[in-house]
C-alpha cells in the first residue's frame, strides 16, 4: 500500500481564545487503485480550473470536497488523521513532554547496546532537546499518525487486500529541499516507539484475517537481546518485527505527487471542519473514508496535563464534528468497506 502524509496548520498558541486546530493526515491507498485515482483526480482539477497546476485543501470549497471524498470512497482508502486544539495546550506543559521523551532515549540504555547506538541515542536525545516546541508537537503528531496508521491497515486489508500488507511505503510531503531535523526525528523515533507500543497494546489481528502477505518477510515470537530485559513479564508472541513497515518513507515535494495533494485536501478540510470554517455539507461525508478507532474516528491529542476546555464559553466547532463522524465512519465489519 502506499500512504501520503500532510499536515495542516501552524501548531501555536493563538494569541486570541479561539479554537486553533493544526492536524496531520494521511491517505492510504490500495496500490492496485492508485493509477484510477490519480486519473479521476486529474479529470476533477481539470473540471475545477487545476490543469497541471498543484491543488490545496483551503482553495475549494464545500462541494468540492464533498467530490474529493465521493471519488476515493468508491476504492477502499482509508484517511487517518490525528489532531491538536493549540489554543487549550500550555508551552511549559510542551517542554516538559519534550524533555521527558528525549530522556527516554537514554534510559533504556544497558550493556547489550554497541558504542554506535548508545552514541546515536545521546544524539538523537539532544536533537529532541533542540526543537522548538511548535517542531516537537508536529513531531509527536506524524508519530502518532504512523503507529494509528499501522494498526488501523492491518485490521482493515487483513479482511479485504492481504496483499496490501507486504509492503507499506511512506510519502511525506518535504517542507524544504534537504530533509529538516524534526522530519529526521521522527523517521527515527517511529521505529522504537511503534516497538515499545506493541509490548503493552499488541497490535490486534482477527482471527479472520489474512496475514499471510505481512508475515512473508517479518518475524515474530523473537525478541531481541537488547529488548527482552525491558519486557520480561510480556508475551514473546507479542512482539512482532517492525523494521520493514517503517523503513521506506519518502520525503517528497508536493507538487510533484498527486498522492501528497489529496492528503492535503483531505487534512486541511478536517482541520477547517474541526475550527468551525467549514460547513457540514463539506465534511459530514468523511466518515465514508474514515475508520473507527478504539475511541473515536479522529485522534485528539493533548501535550499538556493540565489543559482543559473550561476556557471555552461553548462547545468548540470539532465537538459536533467528531461526534457526528464517530456515529458515521466505517468500521471494521461495516458494509460500507
Amino acid at each position: 500500500m502506499n500512504i501520503y502524509i500532510d499536515e495542516a496548520g501552524v501548531f501555536v498558541k493563538p494569541p486570541q481564545n479561539k479554537c486553533a486546530v493544526s492536524a496531520v493526515g494521511a491517505l492510504i491507498i490500495p496500490e492496485k487503485k492508485e493509477k484510477i485515482i490519480f486519473s479521476k483526480f486529474e479529470s476533477l482539477k481539470t473540471k475545477w480550473g487545476f490543469k497541471d497546476e498543484e491543488v490545496k485543501g483551503n482553495q475549494l470549497s464545500e462541494s468540492q470536497v464533498v467530490s474529493v471524498i465521493e471519488m476515493l470512497e468508491k476504492y477502499n482508502v482509508m484517511f487517518e488523521v490525528v489532531a491538536i486544539d493549540m489554543n487549550i495546550q500550555n508551552d511549559d506543559g510542551i517542554t516538559v513532554h519534550k524533555l521527558d521523551r528525549a530522556n527516554k532515549m537514554i534510559s533504556c540504555i544497558t550493556d547489550e547496546f554497541n558504542d554506535t547506538l548508545i552514541k546515536n541515542l545521546h544524539k538523537t536525545k539532544e536533537e529532541i532537546e533542540s526543537l522548538s516546541n511548535q517542531l516537537y508537537i508536529q513531531v509527536s503528531l506524524t508519530i502518532e499518525l504512523l503507529i494509528q496508521v499501522f494498526q488501523k491497515t492491518m485490521l482493515n486489508y487483513s479482511l479485504r487486500k492481504p496483499k496490501e500488507l507486504e509492503f507499506f511505503k511512506w510519502i511525506v510531503d518535504a517542507k524544504n529541499l534537504n530533509i529538516t531535523t524534526s522530519e529526521k526525528i521522527w523517521k527515527t523515533l517511529v521505529l522504537p516507539l511503534a516497538q515499545s507500543r506493541s509490548f503493552n497494546e499488541p497490535v490486534l489481528m482477527l482471527k479472520e484475517g489474512d496475514y499471510s502477505h505481512y508475515y512473508k518477510n517479518r518475524k515474530s515470537g523473537d525478541i531481541p537481546n537488547y529488548l527482552s530485559e525491558h519486557v520480561k513479564d510480556k508475551d514473546p508472541n507479542n512482539f512482532t518485527e517492525l523494521n520493514s513497515v517503517y523503513s521506506d518513507i519518502e520525503v517528497t515535494d508536493s507538487k510533484n505527487s498527486l498522492g501528497v495533494q489529496l492528503a492535503d485536501i483531505l487534512t486541511t478540510s478536517i482541520r477547517r471542519s474541526m475550527n468551525g470554517n467549514l460547513q457540514k455539507k463539506g465534511w459530514k461525508n468523511f466518515g465514508n473514508i474514515l475508520v473507527m478507532g478504539k475511541k473515536q474516528s479522529i485522534t485528539l491529542l493533548n501535550m499538556d496535563e493540565v489543559s482543559n476546555f473550561d476556557k471555552y464559553g461553548i462547545a468548540p466547532p470539532y465537538f459536533d464534528v467528531i461526534a457526528h463522524l464517530d456515529k458515521t465512519s466505517k468500521t471494521i465489519f461495516n458494509s460500507k468497506m
